[in-house]
């Protein structure tokens, strides 16, 4: 191999290095364009409250929880009757949803992605920014893990 081969190869592999750096820059900084315009919509989100005669929003921690799943653990999954809720209701999943006392049994909530649910029942976990949802089975609760979503308040 010439010297001059073996210039025009190193060139070569010099131009393509330092055009996959060129794109990987470029992939990094776009990435981090995308991060920083997510933190500010989730920033945004969490300050937006809509205030009306009949609706609030807010971002909140959203698990699942199936009392009534065949594996569910009694002191851990549910307290007493699995079936009734601690407003006295019926618990149905998939419309049943637990929250904080700062949230009145009977208020309606849009979970977004998940649809609407009635608050109606309570848990020893959850705070005033936690929502549970009541599904069938316990798989499907851990599948869903927890989440942050908005949730929208239907006033009374």
């Amino acid at each position: 191999m010439t010297l001059k081969q073996l210039l025009l190869i190193t060139s070569v592999l010099l131009l393509f290095a330092f055009w996959s750096i060129f794109n990987l820059t470029a992939e990094v900084q776009a990435a981090q364009q995308e991060a920083e315009e997510a933190k500010q919509d989730v920033a945004q989100a969490r300050e937006l409250t809509i205030k009306s005669e009949e609706y609030e929003t807010q971002i909140m921690n959203i698990t699942m929880y199936a009392p009534l799943s065949p594996d569910a653990v009694a002191g851990w999954d549910y307290q007493g009757d699995p079936s009734q809720t601690a407003s006295g209701e019926e618990l149905v999943p998939g419309e049943t949803a637990a929250a904080g006392a700062n949230i009145p049994f009977g208020t309606r909530i849009y979970v977004e992605g998940l649809g609407w649910h009635i608050v109606q029942d309570r848990g020893r976990l959850i705070g005033p920014n936690d929502i549970d949802l009541a599904v069938s089975t316990k798989e499907e609760s851990v599948k869903f893990g927890k989440q942050q979503r908005l949730v929208i308040f239907h006033l009374p």
